[in-house]
């Protein structure tokens, strides 16, 4: 009875271990990217898949959350596996998809929106600054790229997040340049410039460091297969 007790739970240990590779594999995940989501070493996830030890049942339930899960699912041996991951942890694309470009579309026009009955409102009830109202749409164009930035920053690459900061810190500068007036106001386009370079340089270290994990990744990989 014992020996098929230790079978048993060899064969489960197996069946887990199968079930983490699949899943983290789906999500387009490394074992050191999983690691830094469930605090946990890339050592300790190794272990996990190579069927050396199994996880805790914590481990396990904080894992079936991040792949949008339940624990019993790792536990079930299967051909392929179907991942109903959240948003945050599906791999990050240089693009919007059709929905995507909807959602940023109808959020930018909610800014635009708001810019218009602004405008109306300086018209109608404070006329003595209607000549000035013009400068909401001015303030528009920096507002609607930080709308724009949230959604690159849950859904597109590095290199997009730094395009859209560049867009932000210049219509940022367009805006203060004719809405604030001080005394050589053009130098806001001046401060921009340092600006723009630690865009460059914020995303260029990006940059590195997953060119970085990546190298990391095939080291580990050709170190394994050795």
């Amino acid at each position: 009875m014992s020996e098929n007790f230790y079978d048993e739970s060899e064969k489960l240990k197996e069946v887990i271990a199968s079930n983490l590779v699949k899943y983290r594999k789906a999500m387009n995940l490394t074992q050191i990217e999983l690691s830094e989501k469930v605090n946990y070493s890339d050592k300790n996830i190794s272990r996990w898949e190579r069927g050396e030890s199994v996880p805790e049942v914590t481990v396990l339930k904080r894992l079936a959350d991040l792949y949008g899960i339940s624990v019993n699912d790792f536990l079930i041996e299967k051909s392929e596996v179907d991942v109903n991951a959240n948003q945050d942890i599906k791999k990050k694309t240089k693009l919007f998809n059709k929905k995507q470009t909807i959602i940023i579309l109808l959020s930018v026009m909610i800014v635009w929106l708001v810019a218009i009955l602004v405008y109306c409102a300086f018209h109608s009830f404070v006329p003595n600054l209607k000549n000035e109202a013009w400068k909401v749409f001015l303030l528009a164009l920096p507002v609607s790229t930080i709308v724009v930035l949230v959604f690159t920053s849950i859904w597109c690459t590095n290199l997009m997040n730094a395009i859209v900061v560049t867009v932000l810190i210049w219509t940022m500068a367009i805006a203060i340049y004719f809405c604030v007036q001080f005394e050589s106001n053009w130098l806001i386009f001046i401060v921009a410039i340092p600006v723009q370079f630690m865009d460059i340089l914020w995303f260029t270290l990006r940059k590195i460091k997953s060119n970085g994990k990546k190298g990391l990744k095939k080291s580990n990989e050709k170190n394994t297969k050795q």
